[in-house]
């Protein structure tokens, strides 16, 4: 501390000052310092070594990969065995936060078969030479159901143990939610399309009207040149021979993407659900009846920003990258992906016009090509940007 607060210009009365010591006990040690006899470091490590060193860790991030769902107690069984030194339940689980290896709840998504893996990584190959410009041809559209009453388990609170039936600490919960709605909506990198509450389910009758009403307009007003590209799920409702002979019958305005089955994750007006339900749940007074629901969703879609879904858009080729990366499984690292995209789309638009192309990505390493073009030239430099994913 001495020969650091000398060294930023602190005189030497203070330096004992801020230090607390005699004025010749600076003068001592700044000039020690200065001859080379002492050196302006930290002392060594104090205290025991640790109970599991390097090795120990390898070992235990081995068995936790073996067993994701292993308890400590169950850990530690296992590091001590055939250990000539046994370790306590604590140490395992400082050694395991240390990692980085912490508790976490299940993640929740579809289930992927063999056929599902091979489907998508068959996708993700087939429109690797997607850029974003491609992507923005194309209308994406979905159902979702939002239920009045639901705790989806991202609430936290911190309370005391005694605390535990407080009423500020309970979420209240009411027979099948109190009801839900299901909307269906459609976006693409242009516009937002509508929004429709539907009543009861979606069938395929119910899903043509939509089709006639909401989808063939918007296609002929964002896509005036019936260049663009329609995307849905393969739900039965979407898949009705009806529906089926609907899309043949425009085949000539606008084309509809083949979509690989259980990969809500590729599509991004999921992003758009989790979005309006969490300004939803974010409002006070909250819904009290369905109607209110409604109105609720029906604004908080009008009033999403255009950057929101216009990013969405644009993050498809590195979701794809992801899914290529993945084999076909779901992404390791795909929402760190999407955030270095946004991130540095909104770093350096205001400086240069940035084009996105052919990412390729690892589980921890994304490298991408992008077109940068500087404002006010026309000169163009294609730059190769490879990122480190923490």
């Amino acid at each position: 501390m001495i020969i650091g607060f000398r060294a930023k210009g602190g005189s030497i009365s203070e330096t004992a000052e801020f230090v607390n010591c005699s004025r010749a006990a600076v003068v001592k040690v700044y000039r020690a310092w200065q001859n080379g006899t002492v050196q302006n470091q930290r002392r060594g490590k104090c205290g025991a070594p640790r109970a599991i060193d390097d090795r120990g860790e390898r070992r235990l991030r081995r068995c936790v990969r073996a067993d994701r769902r292993a308890t400590v107690e169950q850990l530690t069984t296992k590091m001590n065995q055939g250990a000539t030194k046994s370790v306590s339940q604590s140490t395992i689980q400082r050694t395991l936060l240390r990692l980085g290896l912490r508790s976490r709840r299940l993640v929740r998504a579809p289930m992927l078969t063999a056929v599902h893996r091979r489907r998508r990584l068959e996708f993700a190959r087939q429109y690797s030479s997607w850029t974003s410009t491609e992507w923005r041809q194309v209308a994406f559209s979905d159902e979702s159901r939002f239920m009045l009453h639901r705790t989806d388990g991202r609430w936290r609170i911190r309370r005391e143990t005694s605390e535990r039936n407080h009423p500020a600490t309970i979420a209240g919960t009411v027979q099948a939610g109190g009801g839900s709605i299901m909307v269906w909506g459609m976006f693409s990198w242009h516009s937002l399309g509508s929004l429709i509450i539907v009543e009861g389910t979606m069938d395929q009758y119910k899903y043509a009207s939509v089709l006639a009403d909401h989808v063939h307009p918007y296609m002929r007003i964002v896509f005036p040149q019936d260049d663009g590209i329609f995307q849905q799920d393969n739900a039965r409702c979407h898949t009705a021979a009806s529906v089926r002979a609907w899309f043949e019958e425009h085949q000539d305005e606008f084309t509809v993407l083949p979509w690989p089955a259980n990969s809500p994750d590729l599509n991004p007006i999921e992003h758009l659900w989790d979005h309006l339900d969490r300004i939803v749940r974010s409002m006070d007074p909250q819904p009290r009846n369905l109607a209110q629901l409604a109105t609720a969703l029906e604004s908080a879609w009008l009033n999403i920003p255009e950057n929101t879904f216009r990013d969405l858009c644009d993050s498809l080729p590195a979701r794809l990258a992801a899914v290529r990366s993945a084999k076909g499984y779901h992404p390791h690292c795909s929402g760190k992906i999407e955030r270095i995209h946004r991130n540095l789309m909104a770093a350096i638009r205001a400086h240069v016009s940035i084009n996105w192309t052919q990412p390729l990505s690892t589980e921890d390493r994304l490298c991408v090509m992008i077109q940068i073009t500087p404002l006010h030239t026309s000169l163009w430099k294609p730059y190769q940007v490879t990122w480190r994913i923490l």
